[in-house]
């Protein structure tokens, strides 16, 4: 049985090497075995998360033939981004909080540019990453 810091150990050597599928799936395992650093396994999950969403969105770009289907994968990696963004903003200690909201920043970047090649309204979304912006700098100056 692998230990619950070599399980982060290795998903975080995978997000190292640009293995965010690989990365996220190991620190989910890593959550779901241990609890003293689940706040920072729940962050990268997020961050990973929202680099996969990235990748998928460009192969929407790259492959108009497939573009439904990497936009369907898009969007259910955006949010598990969301979601473990979220959850790490909940657990996380409080100098972690500005860096989280800036993550959520992205995050919420990204949609917005998911949103316009799906055709939706990006609006709303800008207006969070820029409300998730300012309040991370704000706990970033603090900190």
């Amino acid at each position: 049985m692998t230990t619950y810091d070599d399980m982060i150990a290795c998903a975080d050597e995978h997000y190292a090497q640009g293995r965010f599928k690989d990365a996220h799936i190991q620190y989910g395992k890593a959550v779901s075995v241990g609890s003293t650093r689940n706040h920072y396994c729940r962050q990268m999950r997020g961050i990973c998360s929202r680099l996969v969403a990235e990748e998928r969105l460009q192969l929407a770009v790259d492959n108009p033939d497939m573009r439904q289907d990497y936009l369907d994968q898009t969007a259910r990696w955006l949010a598990k981004s969301e979601a473990n963004l979220d959850s790490a903003f909940d657990e996380s200690p409080e100098l972690q909080l500005g860096h989280i909201r800036m993550e959520q920043a992205q995050t919420e970047d990204l949609i917005a540019r998911f949103m316009e090649m799906s055709g939706g309204n990006p609006e709303r979304r800008r207006s969070a990453a820029k409300t998730y912006r300012a309040e991370g700098l704000e706990r970033l100056a603090h900190a």
